[in-house]
């Protein structure tokens, strides 16, 4: 669609655009209306200025003329051959801040509206921010605000705020308009109005993603279990598996070859099995559709497909969403993990999993078992835990939608198909999510496309859509391992440097004390504290100061208290460690002792006692 066709389909959509008048190649130029900028209107031209096909600010006849004669001739110099069909654009210049309005197709988020900076700087600061089309006002500002120039609006610009409301109407509009993708650049922003002065659209069919949303809150309460592919060969996955789950009721062993494992019987087939609920196939690749097919009259509506081998290596995998669709099916997988729900262990990775309030749910299998395997050591359990591998049938948005929980999700996530569905599962869900990003980089990307078999997708608009439908970006893998959302936090230390760093990594959230609290820990800390947050308690704290600091800031609101320990001479570790297993506060409190062999006896004690603790600073702000 060219220019002036434009500006008649937007004023139908209640769009403002300028004044304008064509001409043809052929006319004599003459307008009752300036300053204008003259442009080229051609198919054979897409960016315009690219072809010194753009002169602004003409004040009069004479300097039309001559606009005309320069664009023409620098277009003829670019190899561009016009023709009666070409045409040239006047429009009215417009004064005032320039915008950028677009709407781009996504392969994985579909219809998304872009908007930021505009001009000659689009291209230069890239500050824009990404909204999804079905986003309401209150998460199209949280966008907005994700950019510099919504400074215009918050705080103003050379005395003059700007009025927010047209920018929103204008990106509504944007997100129930017909077009495959949409620039408008400039559009010329005053204290209350804006104006499209250039634009440029394309219209292609849409390619909807079909995929609906699936609910599904049994995956998260297995009741009768078998395990396809049990093995008694202690290097294969379905012998880890078996092991997990052998000490629970209502659980069954396939393998032909066994009579007995773990103290179970093992049946020969999956014919002979009672009903079942949930299923777990560790075989070969090219005998999953064939067990599943046999699983089907056994009741099952749970399938955990363990066996690697389909869309990560280029094998297909799409009959495993048709049976998922056929058949009233939840498949999880292929090449993943395995799950741990209702208590139940059913993945091959460490079998020390504890209760708790965790949820995992990760794309890659490895990264789920490191966290496993570090989760008991720092004495944090599980609700729930999900390996989503392939994502053949239920992804992130099926898992979100079906959680029946009140605890946070925690999501490791490379690559996402669905995005739409995302967002929408995001939107409805009724607890936090939080996620941690990999796949950032383009060598990153292309890892893990030969991973799991899906594309990681443009990161900015990933942590644009995401963090403006209120999700936390987690800064690394160490958040997945909390469930905690603080918003405010006092930090206690004996190491100035420490408490330093710990600032820069929680700025946002640390607590602000009041001149009644100084007062009070003026009571009970050396003249020489810090007087602020962190607390700095000087290093020559032993227990006791340590004991009546955290007693005295305990009442002070904070939604937790980071108890900083650094092994300095006088610094008694194993007395400080067991003022956090003697003592209930009524703050979720924290030590995290830094350090190496000098901290290594406190770090036990704690782990004795189940104490949760962290031993670097970057772990204790890594779900912040």
């Amino acid at each position: 669609m060219l220019e002036s066709e434009i500006y008649d389909w937007l004023k139908k959509a209640d769009i403002n655009t300028p004044k304008y008048k064509l001409f043809t190649l052929a006319d004599e130029v003459d307008l009752n209306f300036y300053p204008v900028a003259l442009k080229i209107e051609s198919a054979k031209v897409v960016h315009k200025s690219d072809v010194g096909g753009v002169i602004v600010d003409i004040k009069n006849h004479d300097e039309l003329l001559a606009a005309k004669e320069t664009i023409l001739s620098n277009i003829k110099a670019h190899g561009i051959t016009l023709d009666n069909s070409d045409r040239l654009i006047a429009t009215e210049m417009c004064k005032g801040i320039e915008l950028f309005f677009g709407v781009v197709t996504d392969p994985v988020f579909e219809k998304v509206v872009v908007f930021g900076t505009g001009g000659i700087f689009v291209e230069l600061f890239k500050d824009v921010c990404f909204i999804d089309s079905e986003a309401d006002e209150e998460e199209i500002k949280r966008a907005i605000l994700q950019t510099k120039i919504s400074a215009l609006f918050t705080t103003g610009f050379r005395g003059i705020k700007y009025d927010l409301a047209p920018v929103i109407d204008l990106i509504k509009k944007l997100q129930k308009i017909a077009a495959s993708e949409l620039d408008f650049n400039p559009v010329i922003l005053t204290q209350n109005s804006l104006t499209v002065v250039d634009a440029r659209a394309k219209f292609d069919a849409p390619q909807p993603q079909t995929k609906k949303l699936k609910f599904a809150p049994e995956i998260f309460n297995p009741q009768k279990i078998a395990v396809i592919g049990a093995s008694r060969n202690a290097e294969k996955v379905g012998n880890a598996l078996a092991e997990n789950i052998a000490g629970h009721d209502n659980v069954f062993f396939v393998n032909p070859t066994l009579d007995e494992l773990f103290g179970k019987k093992v049946y020969k087939s999956i014919a002979e099995l009672p009903d079942i609920d949930t299923a777990a196939i560790a075989i070969p690749a090219q005998n999953v559709k064939q067990a599943i097919l046999e699983l089907i009259p056994k009741g099952v509506k749970n399938i955990i497909i363990i066996t690697a081998g389909f869309k990560e290596v280029g094998e297909d995998e799409g009959f495993l969403a048709t049976l998922a669709a056929e058949h009233n099916l939840n498949i999880v997988g292929p090449n993943c993990l395995g799950i741990f729900a209702n208590g139940i262990n059913l993945t091959f990775a460490t079998p020390d999993v504890h209760a708790g309030p965790v949820n995992l749910i990760s794309q890659s299998g490895a990264i789920l078992a490191e966290l496993m395997d570090k989760a008991p050591v720092e004495n944090i359990g599980f609700e729930n835990i999900v390996s989503v591998g392939n994502m053949a049938d239920m992804d992130f948005a099926d898992i979100i939608h079906s959680y029946p929980g009140s605890n946070p999700l925690n999501l490791y996530v490379e690559g996402i198909q669905h995005g739409k569905n995302l967002l929408r599962a995001i939107r409805k869900s009724k607890v936090p999510i939080n996620i941690f990003k990999a796949g950032k980089s383009k060598a990153a990307q292309k890892a893990a496309f030969s991973h799991t078999g899906n594309l990681s997708g443009n990161y900015e608009m990933f942590l644009g859509l995401l963090k403006s439908v209120g999700v936390k970006m987690l800064r690394d893998t160490n958040g997945l391992l909390h469930p905690h959302q603080f918003k405010k936090i006092l930090v206690i230390t004996n190491a100035g440097g420490e408490g330093t760093v710990m600032s820069d990594l929680i700025s946002d959230k640390l607590f602000e004390l009041n001149n009644e609290q100084i007062g009070q820990l003026n009571k009970v800390l050396p003249y020489n504290w810090s007087k602020n947050n962190p607390i700095d308690i000087i290093g020559d704290s032993g227990h006791e100061r340590y004991q009546d600091a955290i007693q005295v800031a305990d009442n002070f609101g904070a939604d937790a208290i980071y108890v900083l320990i650094t092994p300095q001479h006088m610094t008694d570790t194993d007395k400080i460690a067991a003022i956090f297993t003697e003592h209930n506060f009524k703050t979720p409190v924290f030590p995290i002792f830094l350090g190496g062999e000098l901290v290594e006896n406190a770090k036990r004690l704690l782990r004795e006692k189940k104490v949760p603790f962290f031993g670097e600073l970057s772990e204790a702000a890594a779900f912040l």
